[in-house]
């Protein structure tokens, strides 16, 4: 029934035409070899503990016809078997009969495809949960990817690996497993050791001294100021792709450029130095493989990792399957872990880097027109989005100039690396430009404003007039403005995890129908918006009023004032 493997029993007879039942031709694929009469002989090698066994089985020239004409009894062919025979070995029981083996090939290619689906997820419960799984996705995929292939084998295993492996076998491999990441944790921990220990530390310090030995010699060095009250700093970037960061003489974060910098025009070049065994076009699983399991409960396509005294957080270039390579963009190592602030890496942000003009005979060094202008010109090209619970960036002035608030601050976050500008014009402090978390902003409550005919002139108090007013909503899924008799409607939409919204003009007979049956009607139309919401042909796409950085009253207001100016 069984026998040793050897290297000549791959390859075939004389007249000898061999069937692959698998994507991967040789290796340890079952096949079958059809011989001149049509019937032909299934091989089955079954793998373990170094000892390779391969088992033989007499098909028909109807059951060679089947398995060629239906990936799936192809497959369940191999994932059938493999388990039955797998349970011949000596440490697995029961063992099954040989017998048992061929009525299940007898079944399995004498059948319908929805008889094997059955009795693959029914009749043979030992493998129900892990072949459901399976099934699903050969329904779905192309198994000759190697991903969906992987991902098959991954699923099939599950429900295998319970029948093959003794209890005292899983404790032995869960034992080398824990061996193997603590080893593993021990190297990674000794390689940023030396960058952990510079952390914090003066330029002048011993162990940044000996960072700077490890990433190079003359680096580039760039200085500049940072927010008001500034921050001073200073990076020195090395030809090897290695960069230092100080801020205010101590070294806040150690970077990696991984991509082609201007400073190192072929990426870091110690990476597999500084993380045994990993390349630079290395994928999110093998960075785990190496660094061991990101810190829990994170939403990002970026993952940090808590290695000995600091934390390493590895950038990617946006999101992308975990066996997708060549996605590794950045790795940083800093003390404390950035998750819920800023992380140094975005000073250089081309979003938002440059928006504070200083001028030295200004209040605290900030030229607070021209840093307004710049911050209109972001929110215009859509780097900039301006929060709409704190003071218009057009009334800062006026409002600063009243003397009615302590605290006049807009709020401001970058398109690009997700910070948060807070601009404060003070009464009797300098004006202050910090860049923040959102976390932040949370705990910073905006001051309320006072009402517009207290400091506004005779043209902002006729605006506030005309300013669209809130009339209706669910609380959920639409909201109703009002614009002396023109209405306009933000409908929610949302698919899966992803949501937004369409903000429209309501029309005549969109109106009359709101006018004869109320907030229902509202409802209805917002279900209908969102019907479509994702469709190439979305009809409500033409008229949706949403511009970038703007709330729903600006961008009716917009197009009120664009319409004025047609018609004029």
């Amino acid at each position: 029934m069984s026998r040793r493997r050897s290297p000549r029993d791959r390859t075939p007879g004389r007249g000898v035409r061999r069937l692959w039942l698998l994507p991967d031709q040789g290796g340890d694929e079952p096949f079958i070899d059809v011989r001149g009469d049509g019937h032909g002989t299934l091989n089955v090698q079954v793998a373990r503990n170094g000892r390779n066994d391969l088992f033989c089985f007499e098909v028909t020239a109807q059951q060679i016809a089947a398995a060629e004409r239906s990936p799936l009894r192809c497959w369940a062919v191999y994932v059938v078997l493999f388990g039955e025979l797998a349970v011949f070995h000596s440490d697995a029981v029961p063992a099954r009969p040989p017998g048992k083996c061929r009525r299940v090939i007898d079944m399995i290619l004498g059948g319908a495809d929805s008889q094997v689906e059955q009795y693959l997820t029914m009749t043979n419960k030992r493998f129900r949960g892990g072949l459901r799984g399976s099934l699903a996705t050969l329904c779905q995929v192309d198994l000759t990817r190697s991903r969906d292939r992987e991902a098959f084998e991954k699923r099939l295993w599950f429900g295998v690996e319970p029948l093959i492996i003794s209890d005292a076998e899983r404790a032995r491999r869960a034992q080398e497993a824990e061996r193997r990441a603590a080893a593993r944790a021990t190297a990674v921990r000794q390689a940023f050791e030396p960058y952990n220990d510079a952390l914090l530390m003066a330029e002048h310090d011993d162990a940044v001294r000996r960072v700077i030995d490890l990433l190079g010699s003359n680096p580039v060095i760039s200085e500049f100021e940072v927010g008001a009250p500034a921050h001073h700093d200073r990076y020195l970037t090395f030809g090897s792709g290695g960069e230092i960061m100080l801020r205010d003489g101590a070294v806040t974060a150690i970077l990696f450029h991984v991509r082609p910098a201007e400073a190192a025009p072929g990426g870091f070049t110690g990476l597999g130095t500084l993380i045994p065994g990993l390349s630079r076009d290395a994928s999110r699983s093998q960075v785990e493989e190496a660094l061991g399991e990101p810190i829990a409960g994170r939403v990002s396509p970026n993952a940090t990792y808590a290695v000995g005294d600091g934390f390493v957080k590895v950038f990617y270039d946006g999101w992308a399957q975990k066996d997708a390579p060549g996605r590794l963009k950045l790795i940083q190592v800093t003390a404390e872990d950035t998750y819920a602030g800023t992380d140094p890496a975005d000073e250089r942000c081309p979003g938002c880097a440059g928006t504070l003009t200083r001028a030295a005979s200004a209040p605290g060094g900030v030229d607070v027109d021209a840093t307004i202008t710049a911050l209109r010109a972001g929110v215009a090209t859509g780097r900039l989005r301006r929060a709409h619970n704190r003071v218009a960036l057009d009334d800062m002035l006026r409002l600063h100039d009243s003397g009615l608030m302590e605290r006049v601050e807009a709020q401001l976050g970058c398109t690009i690396c997700h910070r948060h500008i807070l601009f404060a014009l003070h009464r009797d402090a300098d004006p202050t430009f910090e860049y923040v978390s959102l976390n932040d902003t949370y705990r910073r409550l905006p001051e309320k404003v006072p009402p517009v005919e207290r400091w506004g002139d005779a043209a902002r108090i006729a605006r506030e007039a005309q300013r669209p007013e809130r009339i209706a909503t669910d609380g959920n899924s639409w909201v109703l403005y009002a614009v002396g008799e023109q209405l306009f409607l933000n409908a929610r939409c949302w698919y899966s995890a992803v949501d937004g919204s369409r903000l429209i003009r309501m029309d005549a007979a969109e109106t009359r129908q709101y006018e004869r049956d109320g907030e229902a009607y509202l409802s209805r139309l917002q279900e209908a918006i969102n019907r479509t919401w994702t469709s190439s042909e979305d009809p409500w796409r033409s008229r949706d009023l949403t511009l970038g950085g703007m709330s729903d009253e600006e961008a009716i207001e917009a197009s009120l004032a664009a319409a004025r100016d047609e018609q004029g």
